[in-house]
């Protein structure tokens, strides 16, 4: 910095994504260094340092250091609404040949993605798959109708395409809740989160990958109530047994399982089927053992 810029400028996206393996995520530690960096780097020039983030609690979640040193203002981003959304949409016309959309396809998606998310890349999504229904059925229009059936069934896998998007770390702790669920004996209603993280981390040996603190991948598992995915409660085994955190899934297992598993670095795992099955029966024994 110091050599080449007389100014520097850092903006992070999805700062909350970066995590790092110790309990507290990385990103205190990051944003404390740079948020400092004149003093800490000897720089007499100007420094600003942008965080993007969905996550609206990331202030909060801060330790007392990054806080101290960092005092941002919040700009809020309102979703798109159908006017916005008709016009990124139409830079998106020339995705399709020639006079192949109907006139009422590009505002309906338009409406459609307003009324339901305001996201501009779900509703190209929209737009795109209307297109593709349109293709298999040998059309050389895509039509409201396309449009209409492509939202039903955006709707309906609406869970299963987030849990597609999300991180290796957040996939591998979602399909170990799945699995324990999945290979128990007797599927359970609600899956203690003892087992499951015990799977997790059979699971991350496989895969030989990172694996987190218990903290971190109950966090992983809860965020996902935020979209629908499962729930979550904490009970009390009785008296001086402690609190354990259990999950109920609001889909399928094996249908979580098998979404997860597309992604080519989940795919072995189809074939560890036994292995999985085992070591979630022995840790739901030992933990049932307890009671």
């Amino acid at each position: 910095m110091r050599e080449h810029y007389d100014g520097v400028i850092f903006i992070l996206d999805e700062i909350d994504t970066l995590e790092g393996p110790y309990q507290e995520a990385e990103y205190n530690s990051l944003i404390y260094q740079l948020s400092r960096a004149r003093k800490l780097a000897d720089f007499d020039g100007p420094i600003s340092l942008t965080t993007i983030t969905n996550y609206a609690d990331f202030m909060k979640d801060l330790n007392s250091r990054a806080q101290s040193s960092y005092n941002p203002d919040d700009i809020f981003f309102d979703d798109y609404d159908a006017t916005q959304l008709r016009s990124i949409l139409k830079n998106r016309r020339d995705a399709f040949k020639p006079e192949s959309l109907a006139d009422d396809v590009i505002p309906l998606v338009a409406a459609f993605g307003s009324q339901t998310h305001g996201d501009a890349r779900k509703a190209i999504d929209l737009l795109r798959w209307a297109g593709e229904l349109a293709e298999r059925r040998g059309a050389d229009t895509v039509t409201e109708t396309d449009v209409r059936e492509a939202q039903e069934k955006y709707t309906e896998n609406r869970k299963l395409r987030h849990i597609s998007g999300i991180s290796t770390q957040k996939k591998l702790s979602i399909y170990a809740v799945s699995a324990t669920a999945h290979y128990a004996r007797e599927y359970p209603e609600w899956i203690p989160a003892g087992p499951a993280f015990k799977t997790y981390q059979f699971i991350a040996d496989t895969m030989d990958t990172d694996q987190y603190s218990r903290e971190t991948f109950v966090n992983h598992v809860t965020e996902q109530s935020t979209y629908g995915v499962l729930d979550f409660e904490r009970r009390g085994k009785g008296r001086g047994r402690g609190v354990h955190m259990y999950f109920s899934l609001s889909e399928d297992p094996e249908t979580i399982m098998e979404t997860i598993r597309e992604d080519s670095r989940f795919g072995d795992l189809a074939h560890e089927d036994a292995t999985i099955s085992a070591v979630v029966r022995e840790r739901l024994k030992q933990f049932r053992n307890k009671d």
